[in-house]
């Protein structure tokens, strides 16, 4: 994808380019696109769906000789990846998004439920998962990334994100609504919510999981 887009005639298109490796909530990586410049934004976040993105990666990285041990792998490429998994989640760090939250107080009120709903379920369960220093790690993040595309696309641009929602424990999480609320936070409105199919369909036979429908939906906001 990065070849291809260096192969881009850019200079008849009169536009410019940028190729960044880099963590998307930091306001470093987002240095070579000028304040209000950028013209639209295209992503699918990672889903709060208690899946190890950096896990799915392992195959390619051993073979590659990125890395030689899941401790290696974990130091370098999970460390700089969205916390979406309890594997990557801890007390601090959840204390800590939570802080970063407060500042959009209905949301992060809504946030707090969930939090404490979690909390209730994990500790009814012998060895609960700590999805609830998952979900206020993840929104902070889901902050800041849209405070940096915020400062980086110009008036009435649009942003359009591929996310589903979620149900741990049977506690759902309207993952796609919450982006659209914070987004508003940040100088946005919500254009858009549209479900595009079912999913979690391939589980439906385990009767430990929860019976919540889940989807994945297509949100477009537009910068105001």
């Amino acid at each position: 994808m990065a070849e291809d887009i260096r192969k881009w005639d850019w200079t008849t298109s009169g536009q410019s380019h940028a190729v960044v490796a880099g963590d998307s909530t930091l306001r470093s990586s987002w240095q070579s696109i000028a304040p209000a410049s950028a013209a639209g934004c295209v992503s699918s976040p990672p889903y709060l769906n208690n899946f190890d993105y950096a896990d799915a990666t392992r195959l390619e990285l051993y073979f590659w000789g990125e890395v030689k041990t899941w401790a290696e792998m974990c130091s370098t490429v999970r460390a700089g990846m969205v916390t979406a998994t309890t594997q990557q989640s801890s007390v601090v760090a959840a204390r800590s998004a939570e802080d970063f939250l407060a500042k959009h107080k209905k949301v992060a009120d809504e946030i707090k439920a969930l939090v404490a709903n979690l909390r209730d379920q994990r500790l009814l369960r012998p060895r609960g998962k700590e999805y609830d220093r998952v979900v206020p790690e993840y929104f902070a993040s889901m902050s800041q990334v849209l405070a940096n595309l915020s400062s980086a696309l110009g008036a009435n641009s649009s942003a359009v994100w591929l996310v589903g929602d979620s149900a741990p424990y049977g506690v759902y999480i309207d993952t796609p609504g919450i982006i659209g609320r914070l987004a508003r936070e940040h100088g946005f409105s919500l254009e858009q919510d549209v479900k595009l199919r079912k999913r979690g369909q391939r589980w439906s036979g385990n009767s430990a999981r929860h019976n919540v429908e889940l989807s994945e939906r297509l949100i477009v906001l537009r910068r105001e």
